[in-house]
Formats: C-alpha cells, sequence, structure tokens
C-alpha cells in the first residue's frame, strides 16, 4: 500500500516531455539533463495564486540586488532599447552569456533573482530591455510582445561586444518567450545565439489573449489594467495622437487592447501584426536547441493554448504544477525549478556542442565555469 501510494505521489510530479522521435540532437540533449523529469513544488505553495504571491515577493527581495551597466542603442525611427549587463567582475571575454528577455511589463529589475543564479551558476548575464521598459519612450512605437528587429539588433550589438564568447544563448520569460521563438525562428540560419529557453509561452498570440479573457477573466482584468498604464498612461504625452491610443484605453478586454495598440507597433491592422510578430508564423524555421517550459495550472498562458508540438529543434515539458513563471521549489520556497532547468539544459546544450568540437570537454568545461 505505502509502495502504491509512494508511485501515485512522484507520478504527479513526473513531467511530460515532447520531443521530435527524429530529433537525436534534442533527444541526446534530453538524456544529459535529468531535472527535466521531475518537478517537486514547495510543499506549502504548490497553488496556482499562492505561486504567483510568493512570485512577487521574491521580486521584491530581489530588487536593486543586481547593479547593471547600461547601453543605450539608438533605434532607426528614433526609438530606444538598453542592454542591462551585469557589473559582476568575475567574468572575462571568452566567458559564456546569457541574454534575458523579459515579461510584458517586466525589465532588467524583474529578473535579479535570475541573473544571481546564472550567475551562481558561471554564466555573464545581460538583459535585454525592450522600448519603454527601462525608461520611458522616445518614438511613438512600441510593441508589447516585443519588436523582432529591436532584439535582433541587441543580440547583434552582443556579439560585437563580446566576439570571443564562447557561448551565447537566451532566455525569454512570458511575453520573452514568444520574443525569442520569433526571433530565432525569422532569423534562422543567421541567428546570434547557440540554444535558447522559451519559458511560459502563450504560442499562438492571435488566441492567446482571447483565451484569457475567457476562461480567467478577473486575471485578464487585473493584467489590462497594467498593461494600459504601462504602456498607454505612463508614455500619453508622445503617444495620446497616435491612431490606437484612445481604442487602447477604452479596451474592455486584453484582445481588444492588443488588438488596438498594434497600430502603433508599425501593423496596418491585427492580421498584419500576427503575420509578423505572431510566433507560431515563425517556429518552424529555428535551427538551434530550444526548450519550452509551460505548467498545466499557469492562469496566465493557459493549457488551452499548448498546441501538440513536435517539431524538430524543440523539447516541449509540461509540469502539473509551476503558475506562470514561478516553479518554487526548497522547503522554504526560497529557489526556482525554472531557473535551475533552464541553466542544465543549457549547460547540457554547450557540453554537446564541446563534444563536437576538437576540444576535450573536460578541459573545456573548467576553463568555462569554474
Amino acid at each position: 500500500m505505502l509502495s502504491l501510494l509512494f508511485n501515485k505521489n512522484q507520478n504527479k510530479y513526473r513531467n511530460e516531455i515532447k520531443v521530435s522521435e527524429n530529433d537525436l540532437r534534442m533527444q541526446e540533449i534530453i538524456s544529459e539533463t535529468p531535472s527535466l523529469k521531475s518537478y517537486i513544488p514547495t510543499f506549502w505553495c504548490r497553488g496556482t495564486f499562492i505561486q504567483l504571491i510568493w512570485l512577487l515577493i521574491r521580486e521584491y527581495i530581489f530588487l536593486n540586488k543586481v547593479k547593471y551597466n547600461k547601453i543605450i542603442l539608438n533605434r532607426p525611427d528614433g526609438g530606444t532599447v538598453s542592454l542591462a549587463i551585469s557589473e559582476n567582475k568575475n567574468f572575462g571575454e571568452t566567458s559564456p552569456i546569457i541574454l534575458f528577455l523579459h515579461s510584458i511589463t517586466g525589465s532588467s529589475e524583474t529578473v535579479n533573482s535570475f541573473v544571481r543564479y546564472s550567475e551562481k551558476r558561471g554564466w555573464r548575464s545581460i538583459v535585454l530591455n525592450r522600448r519603454g521598459h527601462d525608461r520611458p519612450l522616445t518614438s511613438p512605437n512600441f510593441n508589447i510582445m516585443g519588436d523582432i528587429d529591436d532584439t535582433t539588433a541587441m543580440i547583434k550589438y552582443v556579439n560585437e561586444l563580446y566576439p570571443k564568447s564562447k557561448y551565447i544563448c537566451a532566455i525569454g520569460i512570458s511575453a520573452g518567450s514568444g520574443q525569442i521563438v520569433s526571433y530565432i525562428g525569422r532569423e534562422s540560419k543567421n541567428v546570434g545565439i547557440s540554444a535558447a529557453v522559451s519559458l511560459c509561452p502563450a504560442y499562438d498570440i492571435g488566441n492567446a489573449f482571447s483565451n484569457l479573457d475567457k476562461h480567467y477573466p478577473k486575471m485578464a482584468n487585473v493584467l489590462l489594467g497594467r498593461v494600459k498604464n504601462f504602456f498607454l498612461l505612463k508614455n500619453s504625452e508622445i503617444l495620446s495622437k497616435e491612431d490606437g491610443f484612445l481604442e487602447g484605453m477604452q479596451a474592455k478586454t486584453l484582445h481588444e487592447f492588443a488588438s488596438s495598440v498594434c497600430k502603433m507597433a508599425g501593423a496596418n491592422d491585427w492580421e498584419e501584426y500576427l503575420q509578423e510578430h505572431n510566433p507560431m508564423v515563425h517556429f518552424r524555421e529555428n535551427e538551434i536547441p530550444c526548450l519550452i517550459l509551460n505548467s498545466l495550472n499557469d492562469p496566465v498562458c493557459i493549457k488551452e493554448n499548448i498546441p501538440d508540438i513536435n517539431h524538430k529543434n524543440y523539447a516541449l515539458i509540461l509540469t502539473t504544477y509551476g503558475s506562470h513563471i514561478a516553479y518554487t521549489e526548497g522547503f522554504f520556497g526560497e529557489a526556482s525549478y525554472m531557473e535551475r532547468v533552464s541553466l542544465d539544459f543549457l549547460e547540457s546544450c554547450f557540453k554537446l556542442t564541446m563534444n563536437h568540437s576538437s576540444k576535450p570537454i573536460q578541459d573545456s568545461i573548467a576553463e568555462i565555469f569554474l
């Protein structure tokens, strides 16, 4: 009886792993990453919303705990983005790099916990701040999901800044998860990174906002208020006369908001916006390993959005718990499974790359991670 109860309990925490049967490279990476197999949440912090609350507390705890050097990049239309590079002095010119793409209303300040953890694991950390996130808008153009051209420019700049770095990869968080998939898909063979992680994506944004409006209306309404304030009210001086501003302010749902403000992302209408910025339009052309992590109790990027992905270069990991980019673990809820498994995956990708190089893997790992 005890054995049956134990096995039942273990099955509850076992993750579902989806990988194309023809993708031998990804299968090898997964076999080298045992932490992908299961996620056991903190016993007192399993529920969807208590994990979200604890996530906000952790963000507050780590607020201002990382010092950044920020580099402003001017875009052709007068807009600005920024690179936030951690001031940690323990890295050299060959150190591996992780680029972080933040959430829909996030910035470098909301990923401090992830940055600190990555640095402990031996990775230089750089946050790619989108338009209007690190500072007010400098042109009347923004994209709630991020602009692929801006992301491409920032990643190109990082490659030029650290030409001797032995490995550059990226982690997209929430809205950033869709942006990284759009980037690696659209850029394909010209991509400026070697591996990627997509954390809690919404997949097809043509349906994602309306699905959230339908299934979790209270959560959708809270998020609607946040994005109106973050993008429109905070930048009303430069945006108030733009086509889509008034409609966005009057929007009653997230879908109405997104389809209204798409004109300020340079699209003529919602359909044109989706053709350019929907990750599901671009994802098939990706040629690098990409881990996708989703929780079945995510109240933001809900399970109804998750497609049956069986495509080369992707591994989809489905967990029973985790909520939205929370994934608390440890007795006191002090750690994050999302952070740990992301680094485990990227290090497996790195090791596989070095295994196929002429240099012995043991020497390479010691040189870079120790």
